[in-house]
């Protein structure tokens, strides 16, 4: 048996229509009233791209940092993203514009933080677009707020990352520091080799090349005095051309690790931007809630809905219990 047609519902609506209109009626005023209660909130929007990292060789002396010409890929969008909606941001924020009392909301009071964090985040969001731009899109009271806010976070952005590529950086410093002092005892010791092989006459590749090409063409006189500089270079002239190609080894490596110093101590220092700003967060000349006309449609259709609903279970339950009780 069915227990409810098209018929029966184009029927309880026409019986029932000025009721459902003093309903529609009453719910529009209603909600147009208090629609005016509604707090109206503006949003400003900025853009930005995050620069393109890179990471180049040691020996070019240059550290993993943003590209002063070159937009940043996916993955530099999908970092940035991380950081912006990061509570170390946030807190910034927070503290920077006193949002405690923005928001009107008393720091003394139990699970404040949590409030006045939730708050700010329930008002801002932010996404990468379509070619890995990142839009920031901040909500307020105050039009001025807005902006001011979304400008802020861009700017935050900025200081946050230096710092974790700072702190990074730092450990790194720390590190090659000890590698450095390190390979410069072994240079040290291969220089003092170096230097008592030397002393006993011997004398480097080139040189030993020229010794033997005299010995050959001196005299039987002449001999006597060579012989003994060729017999010690022939001696020890090996051992001293592996510690001198150790030696050269080890100088170069030093000097480009001192340079990746250097460049790591800079990169630390130097706060340079991470960011290319296509957009800067203007104030709202329109808000953008309530939508006035757009809660009393919704009011009213959800009324008229529930009303006719109503309608519907009270003519026919009786049929509706007959048929759960079989």
């Amino acid at each position: 048996m069915e227990v409810l047609s098209f018929s029966d519902l184009i029927k309880i609506i026409w019986v029932n229509r000025k009721l459902l209109m003093t309903i529609a009626l009453v719910t529009a005023l209603v909600s147009a009233g208090l629609s005016f209660l509604l707090p109206e909130y503006y949003k400003s929007t900025t853009t930005f791209y995050p620069a393109k990292q890179t990471s180049v060789p040691v020996n070019e002396t240059i550290l993993r940092r943003g590209n002063p010409s070159e937009f940043g890929q996916t993955e530099e969008a999908e970092q940035a993203l991380e950081i912006l909606h990061s509570t170390s941001l946030h807190n910034r924020i927070i503290e920077q514009m006193d949002l405690y009392s923005h928001y009107e909301i008393d720091r003394t009071k139990p699970f404040a933080y949590s409030d006045v964090l939730k708050t700010f985040r329930s008002n801002f969001s932010g996404k990468r677009n379509k070619f890995n731009s990142i839009e920031i899109v901040v909500a307020d009271e105050d039009p001025a707020m807005a902006a001011k806010l979304a400008n802020m976070v861009t700017a935050y952005y900025d200081t946050v990352r230096y710092e974790i590529n700072s702190m990074r950086a730092k450990e790194m410093i720390s590190t090659m520091e000890s590698i450095y002092d390190k390979q410069s005892v072994i240079i040290d010791s291969l220089k003092q080799k170096m230097d008592s092989i030397t002393a006993l006459g011997v004398m480097s590749q080139f040189e030993r090349a020229y010794l033997i090409q005299a010995y050959a063409e001196a005299g039987p006189s002449e001999r006597v005095g060579l012989k003994k500089m060729v017999d010690i270079n022939t001696k020890y002239g090996e051992d001293f051309d592996i510690f001198e190609k150790i030696y050269d080894r080890e100088v170069e490596s030093n000097l480009y690790l001192k340079k990746f110093i250097i460049q790591t101590k800079s990169d630390a220092e130097n706060q340079l931007t991470q960011k290319f700003v296509v957009d800067t967060a203007i104030p709202a000349e329109r808000k953008y809630y309530p939508v006035r006309w757009l809660v009393v449609l919704v009011s009213t259709l959800s009324s008229i809905v529930f009303g006719v609903s109503l309608l519907l279970i009270q003519s026919k339950w009786p049929e509706i219990k007959k048929q759960l009780e079989a």
